[in-house]
């Protein structure tokens, strides 16, 4: 008979609603159904499972089913379907579980490209369950011994995967038995450290994960007894030490066991627990720490972390207990700031009392900077940049603010900032402003983006502006002859300041065309505003001809000093059409004058001159105004000339 590629071990226990449909998924299976071994368990059910698996057995030729008494837990029920196997591989399906149709298929074949012992197929939280956060990519092989592996501290111990047969026997690896959970992690871990190789399947949902609705599943709850649970871990531990040398890869692996069985066990189910179990649970964590908590551990840590287990290694049960209620209340703890040092302020940073070492509260996390833009306009000869900065969690000291405008090539350009600090409900709130004047015109060309930089008790942080969607983003405005444009390439991103920014027709606003004095073409226009002293602005008028021009100053009106005018006299001017541009000296070229509405029309015509004859009318077409000057005589001659015999046509 030849062997199966899998054997799929299934444990069940009181699991009736949920074992067909597990099966099912297996039977499915897009591999052949003779290459694929299924071995189900019935660890003493009582609600009528275990006669339901010899119905199941009698109608699919593959289903092996085994009934034995009660063992307390899935090690013992697993262990005898190991013992049954003859797959090249054992993949463990829990009963209330199931397969994707193509799961086996795909994790066999991932296992024999690669040659690794191991294939962790994607798992699927259903019913709220949460999944291992180790399937953002798929990995074709890997070693949790590597340097650059990740995967130890970041998957699950669950033995939900596909295990290589030869791996477990030659490994000689068995499950713990009589655990009501926890009796995978002595497997699962030592078929890592002992694998030719790991494989990670990420595109593809291999196992759909369930969360009983009543909660009652081993590892929904608070698990093994602490007793049982320490000593598995402290084995755990052991087992890890026996494959790596004293040194960064043996901490890397441990730091998941303190992380989650120790300071995560504290804090999630400490408060909850007897007073027995917290004797208990003590004991263990301190037997623990003792061994395997060094000063690596430690510095790596997080604060609340190293508080417990200072609290935990020193006999301070009633500490223990305070800080894990505040840790529970959700409260943030306020930050203490001190030359350039930071400490998250727990309940007893520096009782006297108690004498919590500083150095257990102390935090490399970077200040949290809050910015809000509140105020973004042209005015007094500069760009106003104003608004808020919280320093979150910290209710000491006075930040001081410093707006700074940064290129691509780091090029860093500091603009002082008046500041007004004051308390706030998250941290230091400083109000700040700071003016962009005339000397943003030695800026070099390009994008500037704007930062702002708080210093706080020796600690400096940068972070960037970004406009919030209701705060207007104001024109381009003139620097010297340099054209200072606003600029914020897509929502969300920071503010920036392009410097030799090109002039534009949108960058003179509520432009008007009229009639002037004197029979004169009159524009009218909001120009850009000008920091310091600006360039002379111009209105062109360049005919058809490509080189005749006639040209007029925008100056101040005098009925409305804040907006520009030009009269354009164009007496005696050149037939023809002639398009009208504003010019700024020295920024780029003359663009169109566009006029505020869409509506389009025409103006006059007027008589411009009486000798020569000249007379004007103005096109207002596509927003664009277009000037018209035309000679009166001469086309009254040409009229002539055509009412005469022959059509004008000239004598031969």
């Amino acid at each position: 008979m030849t062997h199966p590629l899998v054997s799929v071990i299934v444990p069940v226990y009181q699991c009736r609603d949920t074992v067909g449909g597990a099966l099912e998924s297996v039977f499915a299976q897009s591999l052949p159904a003779e290459q694929v071994e299924v071995i189900a368990v019935d660890d003493g059910s009582t609600d009528g499972g275990g006669e339901l698996l010899d119905e199941l057995a009698r109608a699919h030729d593959r289903l092996t089913v085994v009934h034995q008494p009660n063992s307390g837990g899935a090690g013992a029920p697993r262990n005898r379907g190991l013992e049954l196997a003859t797959g090249t591989f054992v993949f463990f399906l829990d009963a209330d579980d199931r397969l994707g149709p193509e799961a086996l298929e795909r994790m066999t074949a991932m296992a024999e490209r690669n040659g690794t012992d191991i294939v962790l197929g994607k798992q699927v939280g259903t019913g709220g369950r949460k999944s291992p956060k180790v399937f953002d990519r798929s990995i074709e092989r890997t070693h949790v011994l590597d340097p650059d592996c990740d995967l130890f501290g970041r998957m699950s111990m669950a033995a939900l995967q596909l295990f290589r047969r030869s791996l477990v026997e030659r490994a000689g690896l068995r499950f713990t038995e009589g655990l009501v959970a926890h009796e995978d992690q002595l497997f699962t871990a030592g078929a890592y450290l002992n694998a030719d190789g790991v494989s990670v399947l990420a595109d593809y949902d291999c196992y759909y994960w369930a969360a009983r609705e009543d909660g009652s599943s081993a590892t929904q709850g608070a698990g093994a007894p602490p007793a049982d649970l320490y000593t598995v871990i402290g084995q755990a531990m052991r087992q890890v030490a026996e494959h790596t040398e004293p040194g960064e890869t043996r901490e890397r692996l441990n730091r998941r066991y303190l992380r989650l069985e120790v300071f995560g066990r504290l804090d999630r189910l400490y408060l909850d627990s007897s007073p027995d179990d917290q004797k208990v649970t003590l004991a263990g964590c301190r037997e623990l720490l003792e061994e395997w908590y060094t000063p690596a551990q430690r510095e790596l840590a997080h604060p609340l972390h190293r508080v417990i287990g200072h609290c935990v290694l020193h006999g301070l049960d009633d500490e223990l207990v305070e800080v894990l209620r505040f840790r529970r209340g959700g409260t943030r703890p306020r930050l203490h700031l001190e030359d350039g040092r930071a400490y998250l302020k727990y309940p007893f940073f520096r009782d006297a009392a108690v004498r919590i070492p500083d150095e257990c509260f102390a935090t490399s996390a970077p200040l949290v900077v809050l910015p809000a833009l509140t105020r973004l306009a042209w005015g007094d000869d500069a760009l106003l940049v104003g608004g808020t900065v919280v320093v979150r969690d910290v209710d000491e000291g006075t930040p001081v603010v410093r707006l700074l405008l940064e290129n691509a090539d780091g090029d860093r350009r500091p603009v002082e900032c008046e500041t007004v600090a004051a308390s706030a409900d998250e941290g230091v709130e400083a109000s700040f402003t700071a003016a962009v004047g005339p000397e943003a015109a030695s800026l070099p060309d390009g994008l500037w983006t704007l930062h702002v930089e708080v210093a706080l008790s020796g600690h400096v942080r940068t972070v960037p502006l970004v406009r919030p969607r209701d705060l207007p983003l104001p024109r381009a405005a003139l620097a010297g002859a340099r054209l200072l444009r606003p600029a914020q390439a897509r929502r969300g991103e920071p503010l920036a300041l392009e410097a030799g920014a090109a002039l534009t027709s949108a960058d003179f606003a509520e432009v008007e065309v009229g009639w002037g004095p004197g029979r004169r073409v009159r524009v009218l226009a909001d120009a850009p505003p000008v920091l310091g002293d600006g360039p002379a602005m111009r209105v062109v008028l360049h005919h058809a001809d490509g080189e005749t021009t006639v040209r007029a100053a925008l100056e101040a009106a005098p009925d409305d000093p804040s907006r520009l005018r030009a009269d354009l006299s164009l007496a005696g001017a050149r037939p023809g059409r002639w398009r009208a541009r504003f010019a700024v000296d020295g920024v780029g070229d003359p663009v169109a004058v566009r006029l505020a509405s869409e509506d389009g029309g025409v103006l006059g015509p007027v008589t411009a001159s009486l000798a020569p004859p000249r007379r004007v009318h103005v096109r207002m077409d596509r927003r664009t105004a277009t000037v018209h000057v035309t000679a009166p005589l001469a086309s009254l001659a040409k009229r002539a000339r055509r009412l005469l015999p022959g059509g004008g046509a000239k004598p031969e």
